[in-house]
């Protein structure tokens, strides 16, 4: 898988490097322009990742610094506060690199690694873990509210708590409204392998691997500056990761992206 996203890489950047820099000497004075970098600060009134709150439901704030150049490269930090009983930490940094294209006018493709930090969370078992991504969205400004599909695939040779090889596909539709208001909905499966044992290392949750269904439908708008989102999620699963961190709940969340 890291050797197909290494290739993956490397045809991203073929393709890439053409449209947005004629010589090598213009891809490096685009580099250090200031438009490139950005951050961001979020205000949310729980951490859900995948359908499972990190924050044992509480608020979270959340940060990010990033980097993207205008023929696709991209890297970045993130973080946020989590909660010990679901993470054995206190703070959560993601940080990834990857490379995105727009192939054609509606078409644009994706590839990057993240690696999800735990500081302080320990070894037994450990919680940091890499994952590779893929991604494919579709804009069709031609149809009524211009939808926009997203396709995504997620692998990680071993997943949050040493359960295995995890694997997350991904499918989201946004429509535009009027006013400024986006309508969108989300639907994701992970699934982690396990160990194969059932040992005293079998996996966090003492089996052999698991499997759920999240889905998450919302409304944002832009307003002063500032993103607002408020949506619906839930999955199939409610206390299969702890009780009642993967049931139904509101999120409301505010950000400002600099």
């Amino acid at each position: 898988m890291m050797r197909f996203l290494s290739s993956l890489f490397t045809a991203l950047l073929l393709i890439s490097l053409p449209a947005a820099a004629a010589t090598a000497a213009d891809f490096w004075e685009e580099a250090a322009d200031a438009k490139n970098f950005g951050a961001s600060l979020t205000f949310a009134s729980d951490y859900v990742f995948r359908g499972v709150s990190q924050t044992d439901n509480k608020p979270a704030v959340q940060g990010s610094f990033d980097y993207k150049h205008p023929a696709g490269l991209a890297l970045g930090v993130w973080g946020s506060n989590v909660d010990d009983a679901v993470s054995r930490g206190n703070i959560e940094i993601d940080v990834y690199a990857g490379w995105g294209v727009t192939v054609w006018e509606r078409l644009s493709v994706d590839a990057s690694l993240i690696y999800y930090v735990y500081p302080g969370s320990g070894d037994d078992p450990k919680k940091n873990y890499v994952e590779g991504h893929l991604g494919v969205e579709v804009l069709l400004k031609e149809f009524p509210l211009s939808p926009k599909i997203g396709l995504g695939y997620n692998y990680s040779p071993d997943f949050f708590g040493e359960d295995g090889a995890g694997h997350y596909l991904s499918a989201r539709l946004d429509l535009g409204l009027p006013y400024e208001f986006t309508l969108y909905g989300l639907v994701g499966y992970q699934w982690v392998e396990g160990e194969k044992s059932t040992g005293k290392g079998a996996g966090e949750n003492g089996e052999d691997g698991y499997d759920y269904v999240h889905w998450r439908i919302g409304v944002m708008r832009p307003l002063l500056g500032f993103q607002l989102d408020l949506s619906y999620q839930d999955t199939d699963s409610a206390n299969f990761l702890g009780r009642d961190i993967a049931d139904e709940r509101i999120v409301f969340s505010i950000s400002r992206t600099f």
